[in-house]
């Protein structure tokens, strides 16, 4: 049965501007105010749109008026909302007040205001520091002893505050690279004549903050990635995931070995080379002084021979033992056999160089009989104490928590030995040994011997003995101002005399052996010198486990001395050496032959003497055993010595009352905490720090110079995209994506954001809808009777929310080509 229709409601008019719409279509009877006809003249029309509704068009506007008589019954397909159509019916009663949805706020933020300044000091604040990291990737700066234990920062807070402040950087630069994104978006959007905005373009602001969701939505990168503004964005989110990750590779401080540089380091000097005046008093002993005015410092020094060179000659017969026991012979060339060693302060392992090189077999040869001569450089003594010179600020080892390394050459001269070993027979000798000559029966005292002389010796003036070996040795009346050895006796088999009471130049002292019985040749006579050699350098490469002091000689390297000094004269032997050495020979037991007191060291040494013109690949030679033996003493004398070969200055016994600094020719090269990557694949990271630095400025400059403090309402941002959506009318153009979501061509689809004028109503729209008639939209069963746009006049009169739209909808710059 049909209801009656003297009942039912009529509709009796339906008013609206042009520029109504109703974002909601609820089928035929929510569409529509129901009245009756007495109260359509009485009361203003409204009409509902998103829950909007509005009073009567101003006076200056016509209306558009639809009359019809219409039976509104239930049906059974409207039965299941009747409850909602009532309670709808109920909300918009006659008596309701008219609904509408203007503005309260413009979208403008004012310039100084909370979000326009934040965003402007973290553009500042991200552009500046990630800048400022980008300079010093790119210079790796070294951070010396500012950082490390000693340092005025710690390691670790070094790390953590490069850390904290990457971190901040990252922060800054997702927060500023949104809001430039949302800016733009935001601009093109509301610009009239803009391409629009594409759902693809608004889930940009995601990839920033949710990189992830490229992997996820990953048909929005399909339709944005490939334009200007979804490549910059795309950049933002490499830099966004990998920022501090790039920092912490390239500019956070760590242990690395740095560059290798030129430099002038200075060490200080005390006295002259091989000065025993300065050693014996700078000895180290516990006995006082006054307790052994005499002997006290001689002592000491007597005990500082023997420890360091017999450590330095069992190390030398150590690389020989494992040489011999590898079934390889050492080669008989002398610079390819083990290099002299040593040892300083236990913890500093010291390698010499075999200088000065000759041909045994073509020396022999020559001479007619067995001639070895060795010379053995070692170390500038003096550069251990120059590296830790506060002057040179050389960080060390544990200034870096232990992890520090470096290594350093200095163009110094280095001091050397030279041994020199003849095979001789007694008759040969019998010019140079005392209980040889005529008229020396029973006045040989061999006690007495070395500090009484027998008054039928001659002194050194008058000593003229000729010998086979004069012009080997360079001593004899051919050769003024060096005059040749006596020794009191003949040694017998494995045992050593030495001579050291010679004139004092050249500095010269000598060692006669006696091989094992029915050994050839029956003696050995050894003449042992100093000098400092200009043929090399110095090299200190130091760790906290241990370090090394070794020689570079005859390399013609640059730091070689004589290149940087070429006025500097090689074979200037040391006179004062002399001293050293004697205490030194008798400290080792090298004179025990002149009372057959058959010393294991001699005894030791004579196995190594020659048998052979050649070098012996199976042994060392005498003149290696000595020359590695003697090398403390070139240690010693060097230690506080100048870096020069020559004294030049003024003080008693050659001993400076304070020390003076002289300063050297070097390159450094050392590990310490500086930025840069430890690895060579880790400047893979450089573009992320780039990138970083150009976008932030980008973002900068976008808000400096085209945002001018004038911030707009972000519309990508979820509240704001919401509340927008939620008051804008439905559109055919995402017809099925209520529940699943757009996708396909949906996400492309272009939107724009515009204002309902009349009602200061921003709303969003479709760009395929743009120039169609916002009534269409609306679904109403009905005809339009007339459509006023505007008034003969043009725009109407506008409120300030209205001039605040159409003067941002209209505007145009020079950036804006690229919305």
């Amino acid at each position: 049965m049909a209801p009656d229709a003297t009942n039912a409601p009529r509709v009796s008019r339906f008013s609206e501007s042009v520029s109504s719409w109703n974002p909601f279509d609820l089928g035929d009877r929510s569409n529509f105010r129901y009245e009756s006809a007495a109260s359509s003249e009485s009361e203003p029309e409204p009409h509902v749109g998103l829950g909007i509704s509005r009073s009567s068009p101003p006076t200056h506007s016509r209306s558009i008026s639809y009359d019809e008589t219409a039976t509104l019954a239930p049906s059974p397909s409207n039965r299941a909302s009747s409850r909602f159509a009532g309670s709808q019916t109920a909300l918009l009663d006659e008596n309701s007040p008219p609904l509408r949805c203007p503005t309260s706020k413009t979208i403008v933020h004012r310039r100084l205001g909370w979000v326009p300044v934040t965003i402007l000091v973290l553009a500042f604040y991200s552009t500046i520091v990630s800048g400022l990291y980008l300079v010093v990737a790119f210079l790796k700066p070294r951070y010396g002893k500012f950082i490390g234990v000693d340092g005025k920062l710690a390691s670790s807070t070094a790390s953590l505050l490069s850390t904290l402040f990457a971190k901040t950087v990252e922060l800054a630069y997702v927060t500023v690279c949104v809001a430039f994104l949302g800016q733009v978006l935001t601009r093109r959007a509301i610009t009239k004549g803009s391409r629009g905005i594409s759902i693809a373009d608004m889930s940009m602001r995601s990839w920033i903050m949710q990189p992830g969701s490229l992997i996820v939505h990953w048909e929005s990168l399909r339709y944005s990635g490939w334009t200007i503004l979804g490549a910059i964005t795309l950049t933002a989110t490499l830099v966004a995931m990998l920022y501090t990750t790039a920092a912490e590779a390239l500019v956070t401080p760590k242990l690395r070995m740095g560059p290798l540089e030129d430099r002038i380091l200075v060490g200080d000097v005390y006295t002259s080379f091989a000065n025993t005046a300065f050693l014996a008093d700078n000895c180290e002993t516990p006995v006082a002084l006054d307790a052994d005015p005499e002997y006290r410092n001689i002592t000491c020094l007597d005990i500082q021979h023997a420890g360091q060179a017999y450590h330095n000659y069992q190390a030398f017969l150590h690389t020989w033992a494992l040489a011999t026991e590898g079934t390889r012979s050492s080669p008989t060339d002398l610079a390819s056999r083990p290099r002299p060693t040593g040892s300083v302060n236990d913890n500093t392992t010291v390698t010499g160089s075999w200088i000065d090189k000759a041909d045994m077999a073509e020396l022999s040869e020559r001479y007619g009989r067995i001639v070895h001569n060795v010379t053995a450089a070692m170390p500038h003594g003096g550069i251990i104490a120059a590296a830790n010179h506060h002057t040179n600020g050389i960080t060390q080892p544990k200034d870096t928590s232990g992890e520090g390394n470096y290594d350093m050459e200095a163009s110094v001269p280095s001091p050397a030995v030279n041994v020199l070993c003849v095979g001789m027979d007694a008759a040969e000798l019998a010019p140079l040994v005392y209980t040889e000559w005529p008229n020396t029966e029973g006045k040989f005292d061999p006690v007495k011997w070395t500090t009484e002389v027998p008054d039928n010796v001659p002194g050194p003036d008058d000593w003229r003995n000729r010998t086979v070996v004069d012009d080997i040795f360079g001593f004899g009346p051919d050769y003024p101002g060096s005059t040749p050895p006596i020794f009191g006796k003949l040694p017998k088999p494995h045992n050593t005399i030495l001579n050291v009471t010679g004139p004092y130049a050249p500095g010269t002292i000598y060692l006669l052996g006696a091989p094992p019985k029915n050994a050839k040749p029956e003696y050995v006579l050894c003449s042992l010198r100093a000098k400092q050699s200009p043929l090399c350098s110095t090299r200190y490469h130091v760790t906290a486990s241990g370090s090394q002091l070794t020689t570079r000689c005859e390399e013609d390297h640059p730091l070689q001395y004589n290149l940087r000094m070429p006025h500097a004269t090689d074979g200037d032997w040391q006179p004062d050496w002399k001293y050293i050495a004697s205490e030194w020979g008798l400290s080792l037991s090298l004179n025990t032959g002149i009372t057959d007191g058959l010393s294991s060291n001699a005894r030791l040494l004579m196995q190594f003497a020659p048998q052979t013109p050649s070098l012996s690949p199976d042994l060392p030679s005498l003149s290696e055993a000595l020359a590695v033996m003697a090398g403390n003493t070139l240690l010693m004398s060097s230690a506080n010595a100048p870096f020069t070969p020559f004294w030049n200055y003024s003080a008693p016994q050659n001993i400076l009352p304070e020390p003076v600094t002289q300063s050297f020719n070097a390159t450094l090269r050392s590990v310490e905490y500086a930025s840069g990557g430890t690895q060579q694949w880790q400047g893979i990271f450089y573009p992320i720090l780039i990138f970083a630095f150009i976008t932030s400025a980008l973002c900068l400059a976008f808000m400096l110079l085209e945002v001018r403090g004038k911030q707009l309402t972000d519309f990508t941002e979820p509240q704001n995209l919401f509340a927008l959506a939620m008051n804008s009318p439905s559109t055919a153009r995402l017809q099925g994506a209520c529940g699943g979501g757009p996708d396909g061509r949906q996400l492309k689809e272009r939107w724009y954001v515009a204002m309902e004028e009349e009602d200061e109503h921003y709303y969003i729209r479709t760009k395929a809808e743009e120039h169609t008639p916002r009534l269409s939209t609306m679904n109403l069963r009905r005809s339009v009777v007339e459509i006023e746009l505007e008034e003969p006049g043009g725009l109407k009169p506008g409120t300030p929310a209205m001039d605040e739209y159409r003067r941002l909808s209209a505007r145009r710059s020079w950036l804006s080509r690229f919305y």
